[in-house]
């Protein structure tokens, strides 16, 4: 959905402060890299927005990333907006973790956190799966769309949509069998990632054994060995860096009747 050359042409030509998240000062044209936030906004005012609504850019390396270091950051506006890869946010609490994944179009405000209120104490932290370019929209962006609503709105249903995949994940974890978990763990991966290739759907996202377990409440071996019964079944391999998947695409009731079987 992102335009990544245009992406990667304006980060050339920017200057860079923090070492483990650069921040870009030149600003990107949020609504030409991710059309579907303005889509809403009527035609006749839609190149204004287009060309008024620019963010200071967030570039992230693979790796751990300490959200709380952002050069400059007002975080009175909206939040981050992923314009291209891949992130995962984990939930510990004792020893065992839970964990999201976060792509092109979520939103985040990793600064907002469940403080010592919580009756259940946890941890979070970030992971960059692969390199990652995020839109700060920040208080002067929130000022510089004011003028279109239809931004706010799109950016509200992008963090209630978060909420939702969060319910999804909820109702693939309550599965008995892992090897059911991560089937229906794919198949949502597939629509939120993936690409059709023939009879297969590639999901170009390199997921480890220890956060497959993790995504679908599993432990590592148990993981490892439900993909070993997947990849026999010729259901679910690894390509590549990523995994490819291949069906029929199971509906509602067909996974209603796995649920019962386990």
């Amino acid at each position: 959905m992102a335009c990544l050359g245009a992406l990667m042409a304006a980060m050339a030509t920017s200057r860079f402060s923090d070492r483990s998240s650069r921040s870009n000062t030149t600003g990107l044209h949020v609504l030409r890299l991710d059309p579907d936030l303005g889509a809403e906004i009527p035609a006749a005012k839609r190149a204004v927005a287009e060309r008024t609504c620019i963010a200071r850019a967030q570039e992230l390396p693979p790796g751990r990333w300490d959200a709380d270091v952002i050069s400059g950051l007002d975080r009175s506006g909206f939040g981050l907006l992923v314009i291209s890869g891949t992130l995962c946010r984990r939930v510990l609490h004792s020893e065992r973790a839970g964990a999201e994944l976060l792509g092109s179009g979520d939103l985040l405000r990793p600064w907002d956190r469940i403080g010592e209120w919580s009756s259940i104490p946890t941890e979070s932290n970030w992971t960059v799966i692969e390199h990652s370019h995020l839109a700060v929209l920040d208080a002067d962006f929130a000022q510089r769309a004011a003028p279109f609503p239809e931004i706010a709105i799109a950016l509200t249903r992008r963090g209630l949509m978060r909420s939702r995949y969060q319910a999804i994940l909820g109702a693939i974890v309550s599965q008995r069998r892992v090897e059911t978990r991560l089937n229906m763990l794919f198949w949502h991966l597939a629509d939120r990632f993936g690409s059709v290739r023939g009879s297969w759907v590639d999901v170009p996202v390199p997921l480890t054994h220890s956060l497959l377990g993790e995504l679908v409440a599993a432990r590592r071996p148990s993981v490892t060995t439900a993909l070993a019964r997947l990849d026999e079944q010729g259901v679910l391999i690894r390509q590549g860096r990523g995994w490819r998947l291949r069906g029929p695409v199971p509906s509602n009731l067909e996974m209603m009747a796995v649920a019962a079987a386990d």
